[in-house]
């Protein structure tokens, strides 16, 4: 207990921490490690923001630059890509000698033969991929145990045999000195020893005393381990042999065991070293080079670049995934009334103290719960105790009172907190009106409470924030190589003894495969089509018409002034610029200007935009087509309003545009390309298509799938917002032009709850565009399912799908791919191989993975950074594509996203669903304690109006 938590019962409240993918993984520290280090380990997180994936919002093209701080960058410690000053890393051997021992079993190397068909068009390549092969197994038996921890009751506090993170954390640094130097944990309930500890069966228990256990005040852990027998070692090299390897391992137990022991085994040295958190598979470290405070955060965040390791099986081989990743920290040692002063945007102690009640302060300090922090007023030993805050109480010390307990005489008293602190620990607080932090150990002055360190930023970085972290992060691909590299060293297998113990022996050279350069499809358009196509994946609209352009003949403009105005006459000579750049790419538009209003930043926006939809129906006679608004600068609320007034109330197309870059003369040719790509989108037009020979065949749906979840700093709402889910799909023959349906559903749910009315929406407007007739294929492509969720994915989504098509009485064939970008498999040029000026592979490089119809395929160029491929998984496929159609149809699809002329990184229909989850967000309403989504008007059903 510290604080006045002594004399105050308080209930226990688990602590529950999300980690990122990865295998089962934790901690272990050897015991020469100081407590806090070890619980300092314990957090951490990947970032992969600074990836390059093509040009948009949300898989925008690479952000940042590599060529200094830039604005408010902040000051990183050395080097414009993080490499320390003070390298001095070993090299690395040529090769990893494999255990004697274990040659009898796999002839000292495995080697994963492929067992199906590839592609073979295109120019062959040779790629470099950041995995390193594990060249062996172990022969040795190696037992499974299953560990269980409880509190007994004498240590219990609070009644409850939970055993905390901090506890936990201890027993960690007593694994090996418990069982052996070869036990191995993974933190949750699983460890593994190549030595038999008690028969098969048995169960055996012990009883830990934690460092600070007395007789007076005990502090202890049971811990029961029960020996399950050998892991399956020979089941895994027969299904890594099978050539069939990499989908649903999980299906089988023994064979998922097996990866666990391996992903906590090379997990168990670094998490003894480095920053990182329970299961994950990041880890960080703060030195020079490797570190950059976030000045645009007020100093109270700072990046750190670290390293991600994982087990994985690709390109036939059983590997050892390592990446670079970056992530926002909590500046250690910080007192938490500097933190509060910056998210309420106040710099002095002293203004913060004039707002010391207002709900702006409370909303601030808000964001503060569930952090970890330490406090420095109590004795070594306590004050390195991480304890997390559970809530903020708006009151400060002064007028919070409690009843305390005098010891020596059992009487009670009432006495506010800065009295408390006053008299016991001599301590005069500075700032007794700022709200106080409570935790499971007391009530804690804001003034008192420090940042502990490894403490990760949950939320989403903001604004300039964002570009500051990605500035720093993004390195061209020649220089992330590198850096993987280094990681190799710092992660040095082929030094630990512990591996060895286990008969494992790792590669430290990248992996080198075959992979093959697509030929470049042609966007086709109107008039002014190019010769051949882009091999650098961009081109530009010089010439060209668009394929199908849709014209409007109703008209507005809304200004919303702000900043400097902008005269009438300005803005006419602007609407007959826009008007002519639309014409010039082929929207028929009106020969007279738009029906114009002035709105009010102050007054009611949505009236303002309601009054020109009557003035733009008087103006011309109609229904108005288009809505354009001028902003001054970007605004979320404005824009929310827009877009929900015009897509839900009025079911008109709007296009906001931002002054500064509408009237800039130097970029505005470009800029009103863009404009016009999106309106003509929005109008329900098609601006190019490329050629496939299978949709001239057959009648093909495109259909995209996507979940987006609220930020964990929303998540701490009570309730927290829904997750948003969408399916789009194409109705057209060239499969370029979509439309969508949105939902919502209870907060981080997946799995698409409505699919199936959904679905059958989508195939009904398909219907309608074509006199009757239903597609004769449909390929689903699904952002993001994790491997662990297939199994339900298959009878949830893609089963709901069949049983709609048997519903409408069609035989339509699905095939269904799983489409994945948050991975850490980067692809670099092999030695001979041209790369681009960046060292990343060319646009189009594929490379095939473990099984049939699995592919990493780069379609996009980068501007900066290091391009990521995306991973394309086929689930299912009636339509038995070929490797080379398959892979033809992803690589050109990725050609015919709409609002750009440059290829993107996925294809877009799941582009388009990402998109339409995110303007669901927009038509979220809440009325009497109910949350619901609003509908979008059934006149823009057939318009991609999310764009």
């Amino acid at each position: 207990m510290s604080g006045y938590g002594d004399e105050r019962r308080r209930t226990s409240r688990d602590y529950r921490e999300r980690s990122p993918s990865g295998g089962d993984r934790h901690d272990k520290r050897s015991s020469s490690r100081s407590y806090q280090d070890a619980r300092s380990a314990q957090y951490g997180h990947t970032d992969n923001r600074h990836d390059s994936q093509g040009p948009g919002r949300d898989y925008g093209r690479d952000r940042g630059s590599t060529r200094g701080r830039g604005r408010g960058g902040g000051h990183p410690q050395a080097g414009s890509h993080g490499t320390s000053p003070d390298e001095t890393l070993p090299a690395l051997p040529s090769t990893v000698p494999i255990p004697t021992r274990d040659s009898k079993l796999l002839g000292g190397k495995l080697d994963l033969k492929p067992q199906y068909p590839k592609g073979t068009s295109g120019r062959p390549v040779n790629v470099l991929v950041n995995h390193f092969a594990i060249s062996s197994l172990p022969v040795i038996k190696i037992y499974q145990y299953d560990i269980r921890m409880a509190v007994p009751s004498s240590s219990q506090r609070r009644g409850s045999e939970k055993v905390s993170a901090m506890q936990q954390a201890k027993v960690l640094l007593r694994v090996q000195s418990l069982w052996g130097s070869s036990f191995v944990f993974d933190g949750v309930s699983l460890g593994w020893s190549p030595d038999l500890l008690m028969p098969n069966g048995e169960s055996r228990s012990t009883t830990i005393d934690l460092d600070d256990h007395t007789a007076i005040k005990p502090n202890q852990v049971d811990i029961h381990v029960r020996c399950n027998g050998p892991l399956n070692i020979r089941g895994l090299v027969n299904y890594l042999m099978s050539g069939t390897s990499g989908l649903m391992a999980h299906d089988d137990p023994s064979i998922e065991d097996c990866f666990k022991m391996l992903n906590a085994l090379f997990r168990q040295d670094p998490a003894s070293r480095f920053i990182t958190r329970p299961r994950s598979s990041a880890f960080f470290q703060r030195s020079p080079g490797l570190m950059m405070t976030l000045q645009s955060t007020g100093g109270i965040l700072e990046a750190l670049r670290g390293m991600y390791q994982s087990v994985a099986v690709s390109f036939n081989s059983l590997c050892l995934n390592v990446d670079v990743v970056a992530s926002a920290f909590y500046t250690p040692d910080l007192c938490l009334v500097e933190v509060a002063g910056a998210y309420a945007g106040i710099s002095t102690r002293q203004g913060l103290t004039q707002v010391a009640t207002s709900d702006m302060l409370a909303q601030a300090c808000d964001r503060m719960v569930g952090m970890f922090i330490n406090v420095k007023h109590l004795s070594a030993a306590r004050n390195v105790k991480k304890m997390r805050i559970q809530r903020i109480v708006r009151q400060g010390a002064r007028e919070t009172t409690f009843e305390m307990q005098n010891r020596e005489t059992g009487q009670s008293s009432i006495t506010s907190v800065a009295d408390y602190f006053r008299e016991k620990y001599n301590i005069a607080l500075q700032f007794p009106n700022l709200p106080l932090l409570d935790c499971k150990d007391g009530m804690f002055p804001m003034e008192l409470c420090f940042t502990a360190h490894g403490e990760r930023y949950k939320e989403a970085l903001q604004g300039e924030q964002t570009s500051d972290f990605i500035r720093w992060a993004t390195s061209p691909a020649f220089v992330r190589s590198q850096q993987i590299m280094d990681n190799v060293k710092r992660l040095h297998w082929h030094e630990l003894e512990l591996p060895k113990s286990y008969g494992l022996s790792v590669s430290t050279k990248m992996l080198e495969v075959q992979g093959r350069v697509l030929p470049c499809p042609l966007p086709i358009y109107g008039s002014g089509t190019d010769a051949r196509g882009p091999d650098t994946g961009a081109w530009n609209l010089r010439g060209k018409r668009f394929l199908k352009p849709k014209g409007f003949k109703s008209w507005g403009l809304l200004y919303i002034p702000g900043g400097s105005r902008v005269d009438d006459r300005t803005l006419q000579d602007f609407a007959r610029t826009l008007a002519t750049s639309l014409s010039n790419v082929g929207l028929a538009t009106p020969s007279g200007p738009p029906a114009f209003l002035l709105g009010n930043p102050q007054s009611d926006l949505s009236e303002a935009i309601e009054n020109l939809y009557g003035k733009t129906g008087n103006a011309f006679n109609r229904k108005p087509d288009i809505f354009f608004f001028l902003l001054h600068g970007a605004s979320t609320s404005i824009y929310k309003i827009i877009k929900n007034v015009c897509e839900v109330k009025l079911g008109v197309a709007s296009q906001v545009m931002l002054v500064e870059k509408a009237f800039n003369l130097k970029g505005q040719l470009q800029y009103l390309g863009n404009i016009g790509l999106k309106v003509n989108a929005k109008l329900g037009g098609t601006n190019s298509c490329v050629g496939e020979p299978l949709f001239k065949r057959t009648r093909y749906m495109m259909m995209g799938g996507d979940s987006s979840h609220p930020s964990p700093g929303e998540l701490r709402k009570m309730p927290p917002p829904p997750s948003y889910s969408a399916l789009c799909a194409s109705y057209d023959d060239a499969c370029v032009t979509y439309t969508a349906v949105c939902t919502a559903q209870p907060a981080t749910v997946e799995l698409i709850g409505d699919f199936k009315p959904m679905a059958k929406e989508l195939l009904n407007r398909y219907k309608g565009k074509h006199d009757g007739a239903f597609p004769e294929a449909i390929i689903y492509w699904r952002d993001g399912i994790a491997e662990s969720q297939l199994p339900a994915f298959l009878q949830s989504e893609v089963k709901a799908l069949r049983e709609v098509c048997q519903e409408l009485k069609q035989q339509i064939k699905i095939t269904v791919v799983n489409c994945v970008k948050r991975h850490h498999t980067r692809l670099f040029p092999a030695q001979g191989d041209r790369g681009d000026k960046l060292g990343n592979v060319l646009p189009g490089t594929v490379v095939e993975a473990s099984r049939k119809q699995d592919i990493f395929l780069v379609s996009q160029s980068a501007l900066q950074g290091c391009v990521r491929p995306c991973h394309y998984t086929v689930i299912c496929d009636d339509s038995q594509l070929s490797a080379d159609d398959f892979q033809r149809i992803t690589h050109n699809l990725c050609f015919a996203y709409a609002r750009a002329t440059r290829s993107v990184s996925i294809v877009p229909a799941v582009y388009y669903a990402d998109q339409a989850c995110e303007r669901a967000r927009l038509h979220l309403r809440t009325a009497n304690d109910t949350t619901f989504l609003l509908d979008v008007k059934q006149d823009l059903a057939y318009t991609m109006y999310w764009q």
